[in-house]
């Protein structure tokens, strides 16, 4: 099937992508060819898009192993430094721990974190001044009005035409 397809578009599109016009005294049969190279063209960009979002997943997946493997080497690090006597105290009863052919490795003082579980009864109770207010536009309204006249900017958009081709295979 991938090579009926290859064949299809070499005959109607050359190395340089320049597409072989159609013959408007064909009749209707004459577009039969252009649409079957589209029709097959788009399912082999389905099964390569799938292929590479199977793809993509697998390694996507090991990556997440690689960094859990990563994340649970450190926590035993950590865990066994903080317990072991043997490991250097710092001034700030944090850890270091020096292996000169490898790595330092040191772990800070005990600090305070804070995490926002519900920003919105935090703002609630801190009040409006921690509020931060983002400005944008809503393009669809924008481009409404000025499709029906308002005055803007040249440089601020770009007109153009274009009309939309629908294809619904059988």
């Amino acid at each position: 099937m991938e090579e009926y397809t290859q064949d299809i578009i070499a005959e109607l599109v050359d190395d340089n992508e320049n597409v072989t016009p159609i013959d408007l005294g064909g009749g209707l049969i004459a577009y039969r060819k252009y649409i079957w190279a589209i029709k097959l063209t788009e399912e082999s960009l389905a099964k390569l898009e799938s292929y590479k979002a199977d793809v993509i997943a697998k390694i996507d997946n090991a990556i997440n192993n690689k960094r859990r493997t990563v994340a649970h080497l450190k926590d035993e690090i950590q865990r066994a430094m903080l317990a072991d006597p043997a490991v250097d105290k710092t001034k700030n009863d944090g850890r270091t721990l020096s292996l000169p052919d490898v790595a330092t490795v040191s772990i800070s003082k005990l600090q305070d974190k804070l995490e926002i579980l519900d920003q919105k009864a935090v703002l609630k109770a801190l009040g409006k001044s921690f509020e931060i207010v983002k400005v944008s536009l809503d393009t669809t309204r924008a481009k409404k009005a000025i499709l029906e006249g308002e005055i803007v900017p040249e440089e601020a958009i770009e007109k153009r035409q274009s009309r939309t081709l629908s294809i619904r295979y059988k």
